[in-house]
């Protein structure tokens, strides 16, 4: 499966059912590795609003899908680099991947 922008729980039930239907997944497998039940998994492949996110990302886990976050401000995520650069830049540090310092764990 492709990228595929997630805007609603409707769009996020229907990327894990599709890739459920790809692996060729019956909602009772999928539901038992990712230790919810059938019931709960219809909810989430309807695109119920009010579901546990834990549960939410086990389920997106199982299936074999990775949700990703991506700052859609470049201008925001350019004027950070430059300060994180301004900041740390004459120490030889370089910023990490995931915006965190080391100590952020």
């Amino acid at each position: 499966m492709s990228a595929v922008e997630i805007h609603t729980t409707r769009d996020l039930g229907a990327a894990v059912r599709h890739a459920r239907a790809k692996r060729g997944l019956t909602q009772s497998q999928l539901a038992q590795q990712a230790g919810v039940s059938r019931d709960w998994l219809v909810r989430l492949e309807h695109g119920h609003p009010r579901l546990e996110l834990r549960l939410v990302l086990d389920t997106v886990a199982a299936v074999g899908l990775t949700l990703l976050t991506e700052d859609r401000d470049a201008e925001l995520q350019d004027e950070t680099e430059v300060a994180w650069n301004e900041v740390f830049g004459s120490l030889g540090g370089n910023q990490p991947a995931d915006g965190k310092s080391s100590e952020d764990g």
